[in-house]
């Protein structure tokens, strides 16, 4: 079924159109200010972590909470997202969505710590298997919190809590690893500080304790929330073997050298992925808004426009200072890590593009189509790495990671174009894509550097010329 757009007055749609955009404007400031602010101070943790692990030590503190990754959906049942979607229903009582959550958390923690021994087995990360546990517990019943939050519109506070969470892991970073030299126990505990003191916080904010005792358990509603939020484990699963299942297949192939090389070139496409981070939060409760109130599917275009052009321009412009900026960036033993970063931008991009696509799944309450394509993008990733990553070690994860995620961006397009018209320019998205393209390989190649990033930028601005008169016309507006 294809949604039409309702009928009304052009002032009325006007209006409308306008308070939609102010919302998901506001929300994205809101997020802007808490997801920016702790992404950067992560991102500007990297030296600290490249000057004082070796890359065996981050490359297997890196692995635990990669591993964690693996267990949260399982244990949690992703329910958190049913937070949010159960929670924005007007027929529902947040606080019961809230019990109903907790009373998912709670047992996902017995099932935790009941199969800590078992991973225990793995001999890579044998002597953190406890640390592992408490994280994974925390990791729940924070994001369980959060979403409580944003159901209440108390973005504001998610975005204070979230700055807060990441300047504390800074500070108990510098404590730990620069004064202490604790070496990986002491990134492991920083990390589990910070998230419980967060956690505590979120409790208070949010008058968790308050709204719980005004109602019972309501075992229906349990009920419709893991049946929706079940299929997205493996989804959740899937992505996964998209994000994280190369680090261990490098570790396993390769060595933990490898995975900490290789997870430093990681960090450089996270500006991408703060990005995404931000606007999918905000385009994720205006989406669901919007789906439940007129389903305008202009809205939705110009949306992916404006969203789609900030990301391959940040693409274009990141690549473009790649080489010099690692040089500063990272420790000495990690400087070859750059030759890789300028492919997994090309990579956080159409994971962008999956992302916006992904929400509307939530909108649509497409669970299953959700699961389905991030399972081909992971299939398709596991496939990859296995080929290649025993043939040219690091530059296998990396071929693997963008091949996945085209395949996952493209999936996506098709598939929810199949309940939502949204109209795009097709010929502009084939040019951007080829731009940043094939600006990925060549810089990686480390030819001519500067003039083929001066050549891509000129082409994007051309390719979306039209996207920068807006702009331009804005300004001379303001």
């Amino acid at each position: 079924m294809i949604f039409c757009i309702n009928q009304r007055s052009e002032g009325e749609g006007a209006v409308l159109m306008n308070k939609k955009y102010k919302v998901l404007f506001k929300d994205t400031i809101i997020f802007a200010l808490g997801g920016l602010g702790s992404k950067l101070i992560l991102f500007f943790l990297v030296p600290l972590y490249t000057n004082y692990l070796t890359t065996e030590e981050y490359g297997v503190a890196d692995l635990v909470f990669t591993i964690a990754q693996l267990i949260i959906p399982i244990v949690s049942v992703v329910i958190f997202e049913a937070v949010i979607r159960f929670g924005l229903m007007k027929d529902k009582n947040p606080a019961a969505v809230l019990k109903a959550a907790l009373v998912v958390t709670f047992i996902g923690s017995i099932v935790t710590v009941a199969i800590s021994p078992l991973v225990g087995l793995y001999r890579s990360i044998a002597a953190w298997k406890w640390y592992l546990c408490i994280y994974i517990i925390l990791n729940v019943a924070s994001n369980v919190l959060k979403s409580y939050l944003k159901v209440k519109d108390k973005n504001k506070s998610y975005a204070i809590i979230s700055v807060s969470q990441t300047l504390c892991l800074a500070l108990l970073n510098i404590l730990l690893l620069v004064v202490f030299h604790t070496g990986v126990e002491g990134y492991l505990l920083s990390n589990i500080i910070a998230l419980a003191a967060a956690t505590v916080l979120t409790i208070a904010v949010g008058g968790v304790v308050k709204d719980l005792k005004k109602v019972p358990l309501d075992r229906v509603l349990l009920q419709e929330m893991v049946l929706y939020s079940a299929p997205l484990i493996l989804n959740d699963l899937s992505w996964w073997v998209i994000h994280s299942s190369d680090k261990m297949m490098l570790e396993a192939m390769v060595g933990a050298a490898a995975l900490g090389i290789y997870t430093v070139a990681t960090k450089m496409p996270s500006l991408i992925n703060v990005l995404i981070g931000i606007f999918s939060q905000a385009w994720g409760l205006s989406s669901i808004k919007e789906m439940d109130s007129t389903n305008d599917t202009k809205f939705y275009a110009q949306v992916f426009e404006g969203y789609s052009f900030v990301t391959f321009g940040a693409c274009v412009l990141i690549v473009s200072i790649v080489k010099p900026f690692m040089a500063l960036y990272v420790g000495k033993n990690f400087q070859g890590a750059w030759v890789y970063v300028s492919l997994l931008l090309v990579s956080a991009v159409f994971s962008s593009i999956a992302s916006y696509y992904g929400q509307l799944y939530v909108a649509l309450k497409k669970s299953v189509n959700n699961m389905i394509t991030t399972l081909t993008g992971a299939v398709v990733n596991i496939i990859v790495n296995f080929i290649f990553i025993p043939i040219v070690g690091i530059w296998g994860a990396v071929i693997g990671t963008v091949v996945a995620y085209i395949v996952l961006a493209t999936a996506r397009m098709i598939d929810v174009n199949k309940y939502i018209e949204i109209k795009i320019d097709h010929r502009k998205y084939f040019l951007n894509c080829t731009t940043i393209i094939a600006q990925g390989i060549i810089v990686s190649a480390d030819f001519y550097v500067i003039p083929v990033s001066i050549v891509s930028i000129v082409l994007f601005v051309l390719i979306n010329r039209d996207m920068f008169n807006i702009l331009l016309g804005t300004v001379k507006r303001k």
